[in-house]
């Protein structure tokens, strides 16, 4: 069977990680979320060859990251998906699997779907959000009766999860399906855009049958940046979870002065030095070195070439990206990506971007005086989540010294920070941000005090 991953189109509510990733470049546990999507087809028992990913924003980024890959094919961003079809339906005579951009799919639910008895099939999870954020399905008897979006709670009884097995009448009904919705729910307001789900609904009304298969994994939608540390937080854990032992690479050293309460995997050419504290499972990469009272807290990823020392602290969920230099009593927590410096003091918790200077004494603050989640206005909605207390700052960012982030503060790429600045909201993409101080003086001396 072919398969099809749809990378996203630029989405704002990703901010600040919408301007230079597309959302299935994003890491999970330092690998881009397409490779996992890839990975995963190919271990369901697709060919390379028969996997199509349709390009969209920031094409040139996703060529990239998939170039390995010489067989997949590429669709380019000028294509559509209905217009792809309309253009190729014979290729796809024994259907193919849909998979959307922003969702990563267990390899067993993969397969469920692939095994499902119709040829026609969706996978769908038990409803874990608002009907009205979402798009959804009816059930009964283990068939869907019809797809509604952004719906009244009583409308649908579980949620679409990302992915679907189609055969080739349904991509025909989707390639010539009208654009929005056209069942919905009186008053709704649905973007003029292509929803595989109405051609699905278009598909029904022909007396075709779609089976719902429900998936037993969990399903993780990346549309919000607090999602960056959900997913990589699960994924974490459960690969920690499995490790029961040492494991020590080629030229790599534990100081027989460190403390270890737990178990790790050390990759080559690294160091775990003196009076280090690991507490819980810990992967630490190649080329890595953590030293000099460095304190880290389980489950920690550290990835390659990176430094961890001078008293320094991870604390538990934690994945550190490559190139990082986490020194000198800083504190972190979250995700970090690429080429970050974090040193002098800093206390930082949530996603930070690639290459991100965390000057001396940054600090931020994630807990509310009335200790509920920070919620987030975006385009006129409000969101909230376990992890939008946290911080997030765009790739490229100078912080300043000083700094101190509210919660749930969004800080653009390519920004700078004065020294001292309280950051109390988001902060655009490409803005430097200077402190105005009003000073007052007034003659002093020891007159003045009282001689």
């Amino acid at each position: 069977m072919k398969a099809f991953i749809l990378c996203t189109e630029i989405e704002p509510r990703m901010f600040p990680f919408d301007k230079h990733y597309q959302i299935n470049s994003l890491p999970i546990l330092n690998k881009e979320m397409i490779l996992w999507q890839i990975e995963r087809l190919l271990k369901a028992g697709i060919l390379e060859s028969d996997i199509y990913v349709f390009l969209n924003y920031k094409p040139d980024q996703t060529r990239n990251l998939i170039k390995k890959y010489q067989e997949i094919n590429c669709i380019e961003p000028n294509q559509n998906l209905d217009d792809f079809l309309r253009k190729n339906l014979e290729i796809f005579k024994e259907g193919a699997i849909i998979q959307k951009g922003n969702s990563l799919i267990s390899v067993q639910d993969i397969v469920s779907l692939e095994k499902s008895e119709e040829d026609t099939s969706v996978l769908l999870i038990e409803k874990r959000q608002k009907s009205i954020d979402m798009i959804g399905a009816h059930v009964e008897n283990n068939q869907v009766n019809q797809f509604l979006a952004h719906a009244r709670e009583h409308y649908v009884n579980s949620e679409v999860a990302g992915l679907f097995k189609l055969d080739k009448h349904a991509l025909e009904t989707i390639s010539c399906t009208n654009y929005g919705f056209s069942q919905r729910v009186t008053g709704s307001v649905i973007p003029n855009q292509l929803f595989i789900e109405n051609g699905l609904n278009d598909y029904l009304k022909e007396g075709k049958k779609i089976q719902s298969v429900f998936a037993k994994d969990e399903v993780h939608h990346l549309q919000f940046p607090w999602d960056i540390l959900n997913v990589n937080a699960y994924y974490l854990n459960s690969l920690t979870q499995e490790i029961n032992s040492h494991s020590i690479g080629n030229n790599s050293f534990i100081s027989e002065e460190s403390t270890i309460n737990g178990n790790i995997i050390l990759g080559d050419n690294s160091t775990i030095g003196k009076n280090v504290t690991i507490n819980g499972n810990v992967i630490i990469g190649d080329n890595v070195n953590v030293d000099t009272g460095a304190i880290i807290n389980g489950p920690v990823l550290i990835g390659n070439n990176s430094y961890v020392k001078d008293y320094a602290k991870l604390e538990p969920n934690t994945v550190i990206g490559s190139e990082n230099r986490i020194g000198h009593n800083a504190e972190i927590e979250g995700v970090t990506m690429k080429g970050i410096s974090a040193i002098h003091y800093s206390e930082m918790y949530g996603v930070i971007g690639q290459y991100v200077d965390i000057a001396a004494a940054c600090v931020c603050g994630i807990v509310r005086f009335n200790d509920t989640p920070q919620t987030h206005k975006i385009n006129g909605r409000i969101y909230s989540d376990i992890y939008s207390n946290a911080i997030f700052i765009g790739d490229y960012t100078r912080t300043g010294i000083n700094n101190i982030f509210f919660p749930g503060v969004k800080v653009g790429s390519e920004c700078a920070l004065y020294p001292g600045l309280n950051v109390e909201k988001d902060i655009p993409h490409e803005t430097l941000v200077i402190k105005k101080e009003e000073h007052i003086e007034k003659e002093w001396g020891y007159k003045k005090y009282g001689w």
